[in-house]
């Protein structure tokens, strides 16, 4: 795992934030608290930005604020100069069919359904990027699917989603020097 770039999905909206189809903007979020980083509004990218250096390598990490239909859009824009391959990036992203809180790591796939990977997908004409889901369960009844992941999860499900974010945080060392079957093994296990 080469990572030039970690993009988590999520819709600006300030009423949409605390819910489950934002997870990715809570992980990224998480992570520039932890890397004490601000973002960055980019206008000409429609994304919010910051740069981490480590080991002499340079990271970005982005929010696009497209609202996640069209995250695709902002990322194919800001990658085209920088010479950042598909598999260099890594998406982060909320999944209906992970128990909430379960995450899972792994490059390429298709899009399960998630119309922020159907619209990255489309407009990278690849789907060799590395993914990485964080369960956020799913309603019993599948005719709810849009307003359950358009509202907040519960307490207890937001603490394992959280506990979540930051076991990944505290293993993200791995992310920059690349050594992903360590993570792949550590992130993929029972951690729920």
């Amino acid at each position: 795992m080469s990572l030039q770039l970690i993009v988590g999905l999520g819709n600006p909206d300030k009423k949409l934030l605390p819910t489950r189809h934002n997870v990715g903007f809570w992980f990224v979020d998480s992570l520039s608290e932890k890397l004490g980083k601000d973002f960055d509004y980019q206008k000409k990218i429609d994304s919010d930005i910051f740069q981490y250096e480590y080991q002499e390598k340079l990271f970005h990490i982005m929010k696009p604020l497209s609202y996640i239909n069209n995250s695709g859009v902002p990322l194919k824009k800001f990658i085209k100069n920088k010479n950042i391959r598909p598999e260099n990036i890594l998406i982060v992203y909320d999944d209906l069919d992970l128990v909430a809180g379960k995450i899972r790591l792994k490059l390429g796939g298709g899009s399960g359904g998630h119309n922020g990977l159907n619209s990255i997908i489309e407009q990278l004409g690849s789907k060799n990027f590395w993914r990485l889901r964080i369960g956020i369960g799913k309603p019993e009844d599948k005719n709810r699917v849009i307003e359950y992941v358009l509202g907040k999860p519960s307490k207890e499900d937001k603490e394992s989603i959280f506990e979540s974010i930051n076991l990944i945080i505290n293993e993200m060392d791995g992310f920059f020097t690349g050594s992903s079957s360590t993570l792949m093994n550590k992130l993929n296990g029972d951690n729920k």
